[in-house]
């Protein structure tokens, strides 16, 4: 018998979960594709088949992971704002002058919220809040809450606003946000410049800096 006579057999897909060093791709996958089941049908209309079915997973192995629809949602979300956390060290370490680092928190910041995908999961959350709480209460715990504590961190390292920290966080993220997610809830058109975005960035730090001022700049007054 040669070498060609047989058949060659035919190659297995694997399925179930991934390898561990395939693990952030596949978490990936999934969100990529949650995000744009609930983008296309909304929180109530999303299914997790449809789900499933565009991860190519199972739904054995998408409850594994999330164990709810809300909790796709929430790790959809989280996704997106993770990349703002994760510079908190550098923020921290940074020997720029707070002026600069604050630039840079809200530049990102306002550059995640003014980005279509995020506006429109913002609109879903917000259209859902009162059939399906869940979600916005657990991106509180696991967003709002986690992103003021962190910015309270830094302005207690720099000695700015305080002594509430927490409450000098939550001031500085409204002055930078202000009335643009408002507007956006109602202006689905609603489109923010690279130049707005940096003169509304300017505009919350000037604020903010003449509230706060350093401690040792009040007591030189």
């Amino acid at each position: 018998m040669t070498a060609h006579s047989k058949s060659a057999a035919p190659v297995k897909v694997p399925r179930g979960r991934p390898p561990i060093a395939d693990a952030v791709k596949y978490r990936k996958r999934i969100l990529d594709a949650t995000a744009a089941v609930f983008l296309e049908k909304g929180f109530e209309r999303a299914s997790t088949n449809e789900i499933a079915r565009r991860a190519q997973t199972s739904k054995q192995t998408l409850y594994s992971l999330y164990p709810s629809k809300a909790e796709l949602f929430v790790g959809v979300v989280t996704a997106r704002i993770e990349p703002l956390f994760a510079r908190h060290v550098n923020y921290i370490e940074s020997a720029e002058p707070p002026r600069k680092v604050l630039s840079n928190m809200g530049e990102s910041m306002l550059r995640m919220f003014r980005s279509r995908e995020f506006l429109a999961l913002y609109r879903i959350l917000v259209s859902q809040v009162h059939t399906f709480p869940e979600p916005a209460l657990a991106l509180w715990r696991s967003c709002a809450e986690r992103g003021y504590a962190l910015l309270a961190e830094y302005l207690a390292v720099r000695k700015l606003g305080g002594p509430d920290y927490e409450k000098s966080s939550v001031r500085f993220v409204s002055f930078v946000l202000e009335d643009f997610l408002f507007n956006a809830l109602l202006d689905p058109a609603l489109h923010m410049t690279e130049k707005d975005l940096r003169r509304r960035v300017d505009e919350a730090v000037d604020d903010f800096m003449r509230l706060h001022a350093p401690a040792e700049r009040k007591r030189l007054r």
